[in-house]
């Protein structure tokens, strides 16, 4: 390259240089995520909301897909699942903290220094925020191919990169960008399917506290009973990515998802028929519906062994799942989970049910489609 370029003096180490600025500059909408989650705090109309919670959003985009699609990198198929899930399950993790955290606030800062409890929550959760965006600048370790991280060597890095190639996984920059790529992409199966998980879960609404709400429970036990359900998320999104990972199934997804969404298909047609004699089966219900919280988690640790032979691909469909999950969950919330449906949900809690089962079966058509390709290729399953 320094030939070619005909690089001279100190040229290289000023396109070093100008490799950090942009990775610094980068950092920016996380330190923005932070201060516009204290911003929020001081809103008195509702348009200020409004414009408080789009530029949060806008600044917290890109987190997923930089986190997810890096973790996805670094490990071999019987490794991926349990470090993916670990990471998808503190969403739940976040709930059912935020559900105590609320109840403190409410009781112990309501009113202090003249802010209300809510004002008091994005002030906390903008105290929590800040610091964690300047961890991530100095712990994100990239790709094992383009790693600078002060952690690791040289030589582990080169060995992350040889684990994934004996795995089956070309490098970074093999299957590089060209004018025909994306085209081959979006005309690809995994692009076509993968996305059927955005519509599985029911999470529109917050359902079991505002069915606690419209019960007369108190403001404590309406922010604290649903943490149970970020319980039973979490704890069965690591489960099946443990299992998935295990001898017994060896890398294997297919197996894990079913588990995890006939729990929710299950408690969502409880939900749908919704009057029962007893109240405990509306509770369970509500409870295991959130199986299928870890379904996504799952799905991801998939993407890889879908699309081993393109890196920049795999990067390509992460980002646009994102997208693509939150742009749908716009409509699917305003036509299904509208508030005033609440609290019964019924035509929500039917769409999620059959979304589910198809899901289920979409997972079993890519399954087919991946041992295709891998006799197609010469890929041996292991």
């Amino acid at each position: 390259m320094e030939e070619a370029l005909h690089l001279e003096g100190s040229e290289l180490t000023y396109a070093s240089n100008v490799f950090t600025a942009g990775y610094v500059i980068s950092q920016l909408p996380t330190v923005l995520w932070a201060i516009f989650t204290f911003t929020s705090a001081a809103v008195k109309t509702v348009p200020q909301l409004y414009a408080m919670r789009f530029l949060v959003g806008l600044c917290e985009g890109a987190f997923f897909p930089c986190i997810i699609y890096p973790i996805a990198s670094w490990y071999e198929k019987d490794e991926r699942a349990k470090r993916v899930t670990l990471f998808y399950s503190t969403a739940s993790l976040s709930h059912m903290f935020s559900g105590y955290l609320q109840a403190g606030v409410y009781q112990n800062l309501d009113g202090a220094l003249g802010r209300a409890g809510w004002q008091w929550l994005f002030i906390v959760c903008g105290v929590i925020s800040l610091p964690v965006g300047v961890i991530g600048y100095f712990f994100t370790p990239d790709f094992p191919d383009t790693t600078r991280t002060f952690y690791l060597t040289k030589d582990e890095a080169a060995y992350a990169s040889r684990r994934l190639v004996e795995d089956g996984h070309k490098p970074l920059g093999v299957a590089a960008w060209g004018r025909k790529k994306l085209f081959r992409i979006v005309l690809s199966w995994q692009f076509c399917f993968f996305d059927i998980h955005v519509f599985q879960h029911p999470n529109g609404q917050p359902f079991m506290a505002l069915w606690l709400t419209s019960e007369g429970e108190s403001i404590e036990r309406v922010n604290v009973l649903p943490r149970g359900q970020s319980a039973i998320g979490f704890v069965t999104q690591v489960a099946a990515g443990m299992l998935s990972d295990s001898p017994l199934l060896q890398g294997r997804r297919l197996e894990a998802l079913i588990a995890l969404q006939a729990g929710s298909v299950l408690a969502c047609t409880i939900l749908a028929v919704w009057d029962f004699p007893s109240e405990g089966l509306k509770y369970f219900a509500m409870y295991v519906a959130h199986m299928s919280s870890g379904v996504s988690g799952i799905y991801y640790s998939w993407l890889p062994d879908l699309m081993p032979d393109d890196h920049e691909m795999r990067g390509f469909r992460t980002a646009f799942s994102n997208v693509f999950s939150y742009a749908n969950n716009i409509w699917w919330t305003n036509q299904l989970w509208k508030t005033a449906y609440a609290p019964r949900f019924h035509a929500a809690f039917v769409a999620t049910a059959v979304m589910g089962v198809v899901l289920v079966l979409t997972a079993f058509l890519m399954h087919f489609l991946q041992g295709r390709d891998m006799l197609r290729f010469g890929r041996i399953r292991r």
